[in-house]
């Protein structure tokens, strides 16, 4: 009996190690965890710089009527501050902003060039927020793709730019004339073809 008691005991004692033991290096895994991205939190918090490139008035005029542009802007502006946590959760709100911008583009930027702009910036983001999921928040890869946010809302303003440009550009002298010209020989041609036809009806008849 007494022998049967001490098993109990040993095996109690055993897994009330085990289960201590686990604890303990959960504990440390934890810890080791954090201090990891309390590192990662110093690294993204210096390189952690999303530029918006001073545009041209006529750019900045359509952009500002552009709602859901103006709401991400501003999301680009704000940055985090505390924790590896805080910048998890601009991420999140870069994310839900960015996934907006394909609807009310303005009609003078609603194009496949532009809408390409947005679908590459909208990638670069989608990568970043895969990224912050992780545990450990590799702060490296983190900023790679800070800079090439950076460049891809350059090229996105560079083509808006490049949309206001040709806009301004005069009709060449005369074209509107040649346009005129060719729509009436055009015309012209459809109605004679119908007179034709109508009087090769009539002579059957």
């Amino acid at each position: 009996m007494n022998f049967f008691k001490l098993l109990i005991v040993s095996v109690f004692s055993s897994l009330l190690f085990f289960s201590c033991k686990q604890n303990d290096e959960q504990v440390l895994l934890v810890e080791k965890m954090e201090k990891k991205n309390r590192e990662s939190f110093e690294q993204i918090n210096k390189a952690w710089q999303l530029n918006i490139p001073i545009t041209s008035t006529e750019v900045r005029d359509v952009l500002n009527q552009w709602q859901d542009w103006k709401n991400f802007e501003e999301e680009l502006q704000q940055k985090p501050k505390s924790s590896i946590s805080a910048f998890k959760h601009k991420v999140l709100n870069l994310v839900a902003k960015s996934s907006a911008l394909h609807t009310n583009v303005p009609a003078n930027f609603n194009i496949p060039q532009v809408r390409s702009r947005i679908v590459a910036l909208q990638t670069k983001i989608l990568a970043l927020d895969t990224y912050f999921s992780l545990d450990v928040v590799p702060h490296e890869k983190v900023q790679n793709l800070i800079t090439a946010i950076n460049k891809e809302l350059n090229a996105f303003y560079m083509q808006c730019e490049e949309i206001v440009i040709k806009n301004r550009i005069p009709t060449e002298i005369g074209e509107p004339k040649i346009i005129s010209i060719s729509d009436t020989t055009r015309n012209a041609k459809v109605v004679n073809f119908d007179e034709l036809e109508q009087k090769e009806i009539s002579k059957k008849k």
